[in-house]
């Protein structure tokens, strides 16, 4: 940035230096016309005077040649040939009645008019004068003074002067720029401060510090988090270990009073029903902490395709493999549809397992003569999956929690009924995965009603 910024400064004081010269050589310039053809009138005037008085033959007797003030003097018959001349002996100058200043002069007494003169081989200025009670004109002619000309002439004290000045410009972009780049190199990007820094660089001193405060914010919420997700791991590993070591515990019992010969011949099969259940147990946590962890990953969705889903049919086939579960509770299920098919894009066995899940935890969670009712609907631009029913509820301070994994309201009650603890986790799951949302209602002792709105 330094260097550029120098680059930048030095191209600026150029550009001025330039435009300045080059200003200032339009004004020399036109200065010098004007002072020129001001002085070469002051001359003839002059020296018409003295023709005037003394004749034009005064001047060829006298040899005035105005050489030392670089200035030609020539007399014009009035049928425009030259009688005498100053430079140039007269008889070798061609007539001159198509001159110009000569003609302005015969018409208006005084002529001037700025050519390239042949004999001379320079642009000359020419001023001509015809004397009052005289027919002759008086023409002075001068070499014109311009800027390029007294350039040409000072050429190694401006080649100097333009030398000193790029030298300076170099300098003073160099000094400026330290001197605007000081402030900026002492900011400190982590403890901005706006008091010692130019008030065009506030704002954006200002962004910086509202940038390193939000930085900060999101920092500590980052710290926050991951110590949240380092106490979720532990909890989580903390009860894998013991939900596996529960049922691996019981096969290893039963195996070890089998092996000592403890049991009768009649008792063993009962103790391999025992050891298969607890080994079935495992095998559904160890399904369902994969599941979970895909989800999270988000390898189930790469794994599974998705594709049109109808509700209708997913939670009438729930409703028939959940019907013999509820008989056993003593409890009713119904599936209701306000429409014979409403259908969604999604993954169909994770839509199904999400349904199932809750559908199963309402009948477990339920009293003898209790109901599930399934209502499926289309509310604004969101389908409506309703699970509503009267079981035990679930206390206030809990509902936030239940979709944690291993989460369970009453212990002892989920152990009566079984499962992994990881159900309601893999629905939270489930659910964000496909953009839609649960809203869950619940009382204790009054029921429970879980709403699931899936993006129509």
């Amino acid at each position: 940035m330094r260097s550029q910024l120098t680059k930048h400064i030095f191209t600026a004081c150029m550009i001025v230096f330039l435009m300045s010269f080059g200003l200032i050589f339009y004004v020399w310039n036109s200065y010098l016309a004007r002072r020129n053809l001001s002085e070469l009138r002051d001359k003839a005037l002059y020296l018409s005077a003295i023709a005037e008085h003394n004749g034009w033959e005064f001047f060829q007797n006298v040899h005035i040649s105005g050489q030392g003030e670089n200035t030609r003097i020539t007399i014009i018959a009035p049928d425009g040939s030259v009688l005498y001349d100053s430079v140039v002996p007269a008889q070798e100058l061609p007539n001159h009645s198509d001159r110009i200043e000569f003609q302005q002069a015969l018409r208006d007494g005084q002529g001037s008019c700025e050519r390239y003169s042949e004999s001379l081989l320079k642009k000359t200025i020419n001023y001509a004068v015809k004397p009052e009670h005289s027919e002759i004109i008086l023409r002075v002619s001068a070499e014109k003074d311009t800027v390029w000309i007294l350039l040409f002439r000072m050429l190694s004290p401006m080649a100097a002067i333009v030398f000193f000045m790029i030298i300076l410009s170099v300098l003073l972009a160099f000094f400026s720029t330290k001197t605007i780049m000081k402030p900026i190199n002492q900011l400190d990007p982590e403890n901005p401060d706006d008091r010692n820094i130019y008030d065009e660089m506030k704002p954006f001193v200002r962004r910086l510090i509202f940038q390193n405060q939000q930085i900060h914010r999101q920092m500590d919420q980052l710290q926050e988090e991951h110590k949240k997700q380092d106490a979720i791991r532990r909890e989580f590993t903390a009860n894998v270990s013991h939900e596996l070591k529960t049922p691996l515990t019981s096969i290893s019992g039963f195996a070890e009073i089998i092996r000592d010969g403890y049991v009768q011949e009649k008792d063993i099969s009962h103790f391999a029903d025992n050891i298969y259940k607890e080994a079935q147990r495992m095998i559904v946590l160890v399904n369902d902490i994969l599941k979970l962890s895909r989800l999270e990953s988000g390898s189930f969705e790469i794994q599974n395709k998705r594709e049109e889903v109808d509700l209708c049919a997913v939670c009438a086939g729930i409703r028939e493999r959940l019907l013999l579960n509820a008989k056993r509770q003593g409890v009713s299920i119904s599936c209701y549809s306000e429409e014979a098919e409403i259908r969604i894009m999604g993954i169909a066995n994770l839509i199904d397992e999400i349904i199932y899940n809750i559908c199963d935890n309402a009948i477990k969670y339920n009293q003898t003569g209790g109901f599930v009712r399934i209502r499926i609907c289309r509310e604004q631009s969101e389908i409506l999956v309703e699970i509503a029913d009267n079981g035990i509820g679930i206390p206030e301070q809990d509902q936030e929690r239940i979709f944690e994994r291993f989460y369970r309201v009453n212990k002892s009650h989920s152990k009566e009924v079984g499962g992994t603890g990881l159900g309601l986790s893999i629905v939270k799951h489930g659910m964000a995965m496909h953009h839609a949302r649960i809203v869950l209602e619940s009382k204790e002792q009054e029921g429970t009603c879980v709403r699931l709105y899936f993006p129509g």
